[in-house]
């Protein structure tokens, strides 16, 4: 009996080394710089990090680094170090559902999630003194504003 448990063991832990890595983490599918100190990726589940330290760049309307596949990111997760938000970072992400914003996070600057349709709701963390103009224009989907 002992030695089918074994067998049975070391049989999957043999299967669990010959699975691709994809089935146990999301693949990066794009990355770069966002910031002096920034950097973003996008992994194959649709989740965009932002780590680092500092304040984001800003951009014109279709410059962000991501835009070319701003209908891939569903979920934003913004990292304890960035300072802000910058301008018209998320512009036109039309399948953004969350966004994670951390304590460090002073600024969101205009337009910042401007035309994220389907953004339902954002909490807005008590370190954020200044948001600019239209930064959440025409989420229409967008219900609540946590403060």
């Amino acid at each position: 009996m002992k030695k089918r448990i074994v067998s049975f063991i070391l049989a999957a832990l043999l299967i669990c080394t010959l699975l691709p890595t994809s089935v146990f983490a999301a693949d990066i599918v794009a990355s770069g710089t966002c910031g002096d100190n920034l950097t973003w990726k996008l992994d194959s589940n649709g989740t965009l990090t932002i780590s680092g330290t500092g304040k984001m760049w800003d951009y014109s309307w279709d410059k962000s680094p991501w835009y070319a596949i701003r209908n891939q990111i569903s979920e934003v997760v913004i990292e304890n170090g960035a300072t802000s938000i910058g301008n018209i970072a998320f512009d036109s992400c039309e399948n953004l559902r969350n966004i994670s914003i951390p304590n460090t996070v002073k600024s969101i600057e205009s337009g910042a999630f401007e035309g994220c349709e389907i953004l339902q709701s954002i909490t807005v963390p008590n370190s954020v003194t200044s948001i600019g103009n239209w930064a959440f224009y025409d989420c229409t989907s967008l219900k609540d504003v946590y403060y």
